[in-house]
């Protein structure tokens, strides 16, 4: 058993295609110039602020947003060598990424999972088109399940899936055709939110 202490790590990247209509998270959409400046700052300070926790083993980080799934396979392989070259990681230690499905592919996530990503917290919120189209998700029921095989098949076994209630116009039964297809995928971890105005 390791002597230092644990620490845990929360990475933002608060870029994303556009703003969801219920976000309140620092958040908004950037041209790639922009987000490779944010990248290059991100690496900079992570290699600034890792001697000062020479005593702590991380044991997990976690890539926010924002939409984290909009960094270039290049891009997060700076960042995640920067985080290995300036923290002492656990081997065992969970990496997780927030993912909406309309900004991932096969290609990327199998990348992602080359990188070191174990963990992915996949955004769907409903599988109602139609509740999608309100919230602004970019995204339909259809590209998730894409997203989810080719999760699957990139080898993640350590799956999230984000899941709203209380949308504007659900119904109880519109919610629970959302929560059984979800159930359908055996996701390792289901994360429920209310939506709030």
């Amino acid at each position: 058993m390791s002597e230092k202490r644990p620490l845990s790590l929360y990475l933002h990247f608060p870029f994303c295609v556009r703003k969801c209509r219920y976000c309140d998270f620092l958040s908004f959409p950037a041209g790639l110039e922009e987000r490779q400046e944010y990248v290059d700052l991100l690496c900079g300070e992570i290699r600034q602020r890792g001697p000062e926790f020479a005593a702590c083993e991380v044991q997990t980080v976690f890539f926010g947003g924002g939409t984290p799934s909009l960094l270039e396979p290049g891009q997060l392989g700076c960042i995640m060598q920067a985080l290995q070259e300036s923290f002492l990681l656990a081997e065992d230690a969970e990496i997780s990424l927030e993912c909406n499905p309309g900004t991932a592919d096969r290609d990327k996530l199998a990348a992602y999972r080359a990188l070191g990503i174990n963990r992915l917290s996949i955004g769907l919120q409903s599988a109602d088109d139609r509740e999608l189209a309100l919230l602004g998700r970019i995204h339909t029921a259809d590209q998730f399940r894409q997203v989810m095989q080719a999760a699957e098949e990139a080898g993640f076994d350590n799956i999230n899936i984000d899941l709203m209630s209380a949308i504007p116009g659900q119904t109880i039964e519109s919610f629970k055709k959302s929560l059984e297809k979800v159930l359908e995928m055996r996701p390792a971890h289901l994360f429920q939110a209310l939506f709030e105005r």
